[in-house]
């Protein structure tokens, strides 16, 4: 005879083990009556035990804060780019290391940041923070960013909203059912480890520091950007876009059409951009010139094992790739992946990833801390020919020139693609020799300055561990 009752209770789920926690009533009350399970969660309910027995003890964080708020909802007034505009960001785009706007407003006291500034992402993704640097300083930033304002310790702040300890705590009090929100009253009343002045002061410079060089290393950027402009005589994206308020028609060549019948690969823009070259560089070659780059590779798909970071290496996706430290939850297992990664997955520095689908063409110089992560198949592999090359070619695909050239290779109905028989296909303006080579010296420049940025980015979170 079966035994029925035995078997559903094996199988109830009821009888799958699950994680609970008791709270006192005083912790209900001050939590403002919230009755919701994460409140409560039992990871965040160690991280604050941790916090509170730690060596110097807890500190509300609202002894530490001048004001904490978000701007309330307002209608937008987007334009086309122009000089007298600021660029408008959301709380995604603002954790980039450079953020390219795409949106642009007149100044508007609204939304705009004060450098020295916590950013704290307050919906959808909650938790992300960044600080507000001379080049942030510059973007309006949306309403989804609670700015927290800490005249002596904003650097602390950060490094605790950026430990795993802050994350799960900030995450532990969101609220709403179908956009988790947060609210500044939320943040208001967490309490964090009350380290001596002196040691707060030690972890603040420490992202201070890496801030300023993230700053030096977009300046850099930017000197290299303005090299290539001026040796091509390149005016401004917009100039390139302009089309007289006439209809959008054109006509092609049957002999141009490249087995391609989409309008977009055969874009005005790009016409426009492709023949500018031609006129003004000493040579127009490609990303298949073997003079340039010595492969484009694309791994193939494969099922996933992700596994703690004591057994795996970080596996980056393409959506964090502009951030310092792209590093997320998921690593790959090295039991599983062993080979795969030794052979298609791992990173190198100097190489050159380029977003292949989604949000096609956002590029990045892998810089010397990546060296051995793996990243997605859905970023292509650009191996320049020499580090001589490598910093000239990732300034080139990641101008606003470059960007029509390689998405005009767009395809698919859904998900947009491309792949790295399109990318080989994308023009590179060759320049005189010394200018490449001193443009090239600014991006590999810049690209250790953020090395460093992330070094001392990593020594302040190590100073906020030891505090606990």
């Amino acid at each position: 005879m079966v035994n029925n009752v035995q078997n559903f209770a094996s199988t109830s789920p009821l009888a799958q083990p699950f994680n609970w926690v008791s709270v006192p009533l005083e912790e209900v009350i001050n939590a403002g009556l919230r009755l919701e399970a994460s409140v409560y969660a039992t990871e965040a309910e160690k991280a604050k035990l941790k916090i509170e027995s730690g060596r110097y003890g807890s500190i509300s964080l609202s002894r530490l804060v001048d004001n904490c708020f978000y701007p309330g909802r307002f209608k937008r007034d987007y334009r086309k780019k122009s000089e007298n505009l600021m660029g408008f960001i959301g709380s995604a785009e603002m954790l980039a290391i450079n953020p390219e706007p795409q949106k642009w407003m007149p100044p508007n006291d609204v939304v705009s940041v004060i450098r020295g500034q916590l950013l704290l992402s307050r919906s959808g993704t909650i938790g992300k923070v960044t600080y507000v640097n001379e080049t942030l300083s510059k973007l309006l930033v949306s309403e989804h960013a609670i700015r927290i304002s800490a005249p002596k310790f904003a650097g602390y702040l950060y490094a605790f909203f950026k430990s795993e300890y802050g994350y799960l705590i900030t995450n532990s009090l969101t609220h709403g059912s179908v956009v988790s929100q947060i609210e500044p009253s939320h943040i208001l009343s967490i309490k964090i480890p009350n380290a001596p002045d002196t040691l707060k002061a030690e972890i603040h410079q420490l992202v201070v520091d890496s801030f300023d060089l993230r700053d030096k290393s977009n300046h850099l950027l930017q000197q290299a950007e303005q090299l290539l402009k001026t040796a091509l005589k390149l005016p401004a994206l917009e100039v390139f876009e302009q089309r007289d308020n006439q209809p959008y028609t054109f006509s092609i060549n049957s002999q141009q059409l490249s087995g391609r019948f989409e309008a977009n690969f055969h874009h005005p823009v790009v016409q426009k951009i492709e023949q500018h070259l031609k006129q003004h560089a000493q040579t127009v070659s490609n990303l298949a010139d073997r003079e340039l780059v010595s492969s484009i590779f694309l791994p193939g798909r494969y099922k996933r094992y992700y596994v703690s970071p004591e057994f795996g290496v970080p596996f980056l996706g393409g959506k964090e790739i502009l951030e310092l430290d792209p590093r997320g939850e998921k690593y790959l297992s090295l039991k599983q992946h062993g080979d795969r990664i030794a052979e298609e997955l791992q990173l190198k520095e100097n190489m050159i990833l380029v977003t292949r689908s989604g949000t096609i063409g956002k590029v990045v110089l892998i810089p010397s801390y990546w060296e051995n992560w793996v990243a997605s198949e859905h970023l292509l592999r650009v191996n320049p020919k020499s580090s001589e090359l490598a910093g000239y070619l990732y300034v080139w695909l990641n101008s606003p020139w470059a960007l029509p050239l390689i998405q005009r290779h767009t395809y698919g109905s859904v998900i947009f693609e491309i792949d790295q028989h399109h990318l080989a296909n994308v023009s590179v303006p060759l320049l005189e020799k010394s200018i490449m080579q001193e443009i090239n010296k600014l991006a590999l420049q810049a690209n250790k300055l953020r090395s460093q940025a992330f070094e001392k980015e990593q020594q302040a979170l190590a100073k906020f561990e030891s505090v606990l």
